[in-house]
């Protein structure tokens, strides 16, 4: 995956056309790279969560770690607030070891 950046505002004014509802996170310029698509169940937005939290560790200069608290915390938490159809965030399940 290519390190995050601030995206034109040529690039956000496309998203907006194909995501003409729902709810964006902030800030657009770096978040929107996150965008993986529609949620089927709730057309809310969906975010990719490794995308969002690299995105904060290049734009902020945070270790993971802090940029992963960033996102649980002010984010994920936060999520309640937000109106339907609200923003989702999707976090990768980590694979199993076949062996065991």
């Amino acid at each position: 995956m290519p390190k995050p950046r601030r995206l034109s505002k040529a690039e956000l004014k496309d998203n907006d056309r194909d995501y003409p509802v729902g709810i964006f996170l902030e800030p657009r310029e770096w978040l929107d790279q996150a965008i993986l698509g529609l949620e089927g169940l709730t057309g809310g937005i969906l975010y990719d969560y490794e995308t969002i939290v690299e995105c904060f560790m290049v734009k902020d200069g945070l270790t993971r770690s802090q940029a992963c608290m960033i996102v649980d915390y002010n984010i994920d938490k936060g999520m309640g607030m937000f109106p339907e159809p609200k923003p989702v965030i999707k976090r990768h399940e980590p694979l199993e070891d076949e062996d065991e």
